[in-house]
């Protein structure tokens, strides 16, 4: 057993209390105040002196000041939890083997001074490499994992908890048969096995659970492209359709009128009208004849048959279409599928607003074509507008949040797409700029 005299016994106890509030403050940098810091001076003071009477009684008191820590920010229980527990078993592993190497090196009897010299260096030394390694690899590994996902995080923390249930067992059986020190190094590498195992098992669990999410996912992605491709081919088709209809209909009415035959003319437009496969009705409301002089027949497609459906639904709306636009047909499918998901996101959010309002343009800047889509929301509505186009993230509720992040992959996936965002005064203007060929 490792008998310290009082002066040694409290010098290291501070300065062990100190270092978990350092590491706090390291993994959590928001806390890092001026106040915070000197509760951490103040606390790692007293503590040592309380141990002194009552050994051990400040990891209870270590630990309700660290919950005291976040006072100012809110962070979820979980993840306070988890920085709780890699802190405390950081400093403690740390301590732990900063021991064994000065032991071996000198005389505990008579060394022992430039052994707790050493031990003291060395915990502080380890503790801050074992930090900075574990934050390294958590940024690298940031780009592959979602560590913000409950589940990822309920699972971190539970093999946080296990380890650190595993290492303070070690330590109080060590302590019971009073043969700490021989204890130490056995206790030291039964940790380093231990974490050995629940770190590839916690990896592998991850790894499984990414999987299925990826699955999930990319199954969701071909539900909803099979879905609205459908839904673009049923939209060319009406548009097909209502071209043949309505060249027909023009070459009736100039042969009846030619025979200035106003009355049978008028009957063979009931008749035509009648017959017809697209609701001319809806057609009607098209407020913008350039509409139908776009070139390229998906995208003029999504964007007529979008409006109708803005209009059906007591949306007002407004078009503005320059004139000899050129869409290249390497682009028209994705200009399609984007649009589409556009238009239905302004239909969706402008209905929450008393008058609900989508304002269209298509127009030339140089060397390039903007299409812009422009939906008034409900007031005071908030959007977060470096999220909108995350995987996952909605605003609207029970949705998945996939449309819009099709919208980022599609443009992700061609270089000559960009695309901009605003949202001010209840308004939310999205602007997909396509810059032309060579």
């Amino acid at each position: 057993m490792i008998y310290l005299n009082n002066i040694a016994y409290q010098s290291i106890d501070f300065i062990t209390n100190l270092l978990f509030f350092i590491l706090v403050f390291i993994i959590i940098p928001q806390i890092r105040i001026k106040s915070n810091v000197i509760l951490a001076i103040v606390a790692s003071i007293t503590f040592s002196f309380i141990d002194l009477y009552h050994d051990n009684m400040s990891i209870l008191l270590l630990i309700i000041s660290y919950f005291f820590l976040f006072r100012h920010y809110k962070l979820k229980l979980i993840n306070k939890i988890l920085f709780l527990l890699t802190s405390i078993f950081i400093v403690a592993f740390s301590q732990s083997l900063a021991w064994v190497i000065p032991s071996k090196l000198f005389d505990i009897h008579s060394q022992m001074i430039l052994i707790l010299l050493c031990s003291v260096i060395l915990t502080y030394v380890l503790s801050l490499s074992f930090l900075y390694l574990g934050i390294f690899i958590v940024n690298r590994w940031r780009k592959f994992i979602n560590f913000n996902d409950p589940i990822i995080i309920t699972v971190l923390t539970s093999a946080m908890l296990i380890l650190f249930i595993g290492f303070l067992s070690f330590t109080t059986i060590s302590r019971i048969l009073k043969i700490q020190l021989a204890y130490i190094r056995i206790n030291v590498i039964l940790t380093v096995i231990i974490f050995i195992f629940i770190f590839l098992g916690t990896l592998y669990y991850i790894a499984g659970y990414l999987k299925q999410k990826r699955a999930i996912r990319e199954l969701e992605k071909i539900k909803e492209n099979s879905l609205y491709i459908k839904e673009l081919e049923d939209n060319f088709n009406d548009m097909r359709k209502f071209k043949h209809d309505y060249k027909n209909l023009l070459l009736s009415l100039s042969v009846l009128l030619n025979n200035d035959d106003d009355t049978n003319a008028r009957e063979k437009i009931k008749d035509l009208l009648h017959d017809s496969t697209i609701n001319t009705n809806d057609i009607s409301k098209l407020n913008n004849p350039r509409l139908f002089k776009i070139k390229d027949e998906l995208v003029r497609g999504i964007i007529i048959s979008k409006i109708i459906t803005a209009n059906n639904l007591n949306i007002t709306t407004t078009t503005e279409i320059d004139t000899d636009l050129s869409i290249s047909r390497n682009d028209s499918v994705s200009i399609t599928r984007i649009l589409g998901i556009l238009f239905d996101n302004a239909i969706e959010a402008c209905q929450k607003n008393s008058d609900p309002t989508i304002r269209f343009a298509l127009i030339n800047v140089e060397n390039a074509t903007e299409y812009i889509i422009v939906n008034n929301t409900s007031p005071n509505t908030k959007i977060d507008l470096n999220k909108i186009f995350m995987n996952g993230f909605s605003t609207k509720e029970n949705h998945n949040g996939i449309g819009l992040a099709n919208v980022q992959e599609l443009v992700d996936k061609k270089p000559n797409f960009f695309l901009h965002t605003k949202f001010e005064n209840d308004e939310f203007t999205v602007i997909l700029t396509i810059e032309k060929e060579n």
